[in-house]
């Protein structure tokens, strides 16, 4: 098990629920899919890393700030070595080189180089490691997960790990001799500690509750859940999936919260976003035996 774990970024998480409840323009829906392909990527990685045997501390998606720089680190692998920074990267198709500059073969358009993001991920790090009072050594690394991945005109960097040599580093890495100190320990106990929550959501397009599709929407599939129901279950009409109605309350509870945190949640505000799908007095229950109420009367709400 990684010492942190990695958890889907919550932008991600909303535009799963934008990309059912709303249209989303051309850009939006290939930033969308880009986003997914990426965390495919990082969680495809993490696999790989679990089996590591050398004694080692793995943080997974970390989110840091130093002299008011935020930066991030795809994974952080504490060895008896030294520390090893991953820029995990997913890209499909054809890339090339010319000079430093780093081009899709697809679109002939220059991309943000991933030996820049992880130098700059080096550098910040290295700075909030002298903050800290710790001096340890810091090796870079980019994989490209993809196997439909190629890259011409590489610069001879080791650094640079392609799909064919991710098997051999990671041995390499697996085969390391050595305990960690209690240095290092301290040092992963309190880097975890200094990890910020990334709740932005910037590049997430704007939308209000007026502009959503409203109803339930299958866990499974992702199809809407046309027929009301006041049976204990619900059964999606395209895959059967079956689910109990207190889960699909809950479902419902957690992506509003999600896309309006702000916002005091009731029960005629669930009945409104499953669009009268579900039963108000399912609903009631659900939320009077899973959430804190707050308040009394019409304006009780949950929390």
């Amino acid at each position: 098990m990684a010492f942190k774990e990695r958890t889907k970024p919550k932008r991600l998480r909303v535009m799963e629920l934008l990309s059912r409840r709303m249209n989303l323009s051309r850009d939006e829906r290939n930033k969308f899919l880009y986003w997914v392909k990426g965390y495919k990527g990082e969680i495809q990685f993490d696999v790989l890393t679990q089996k590591l045997k050398c004694d080692c501390l793995i943080l997974n998606d970390l989110f840091l700030k130093v002299n008011g720089k935020q930066f991030q680190i795809d994974t952080l692998i504490i060895t008896a070595k030294g520390i090893y920074i991953y820029e995990v990267k997913n890209f499909e198709g054809t890339y090339y080189y010319e000079g430093t500059k780093m081009y899709s073969g697809r679109s002939r358009k220059e991309v943000y180089d991933p030996l820049d993001q992880v130098k700059h991920a080096s550098t910040l790090l290295r700075q909030l490691m002298q903050q800290m009072g710790y001096s340890l050594s810091i090796k870079t690394v980019i994989v490209f997960m993809n196997q439909d991945f190629a890259l011409y005109q590489a610069p001879m960097l080791e650094e640079l790990i392609l799909p064919g040599a991710l098997k051999a580093h990671l041995a390499e890495v697996s085969e390391i001799s050595g305990q960690l100190s209690q240095t290092q320990r301290k040092f992963a106990e309190e880097i975890k500690a200094l990890h910020i929550e990334d709740v932005s959501l910037r590049e997430v397009p704007y939308y209000e509750e007026s502009s959503l599709k409203k109803g339930v929407i299958c866990c499974e599939c992702g199809t809407f859940i046309e027929e009301y129901t006041q049976s204990l279950y619900s059964v999606c009409p395209i895959c059967h999936h079956k689910e109990r109605i207190r889960d699909t309350v809950i479902r419902q509870f957690e992506e509003y919260k999600l896309l309006f945190p702000d916002q005091k949640i009731t029960k005629a505000v669930l009945l409104k976003w499953s669009d009268g799908r579900l039963s108000a007095n399912r609903i009631a229950y659900t939320l009077k035996q899973t959430y804190r109420a707050v308040g009394t009367g019409r304006w009780r709400y949950y929390e």
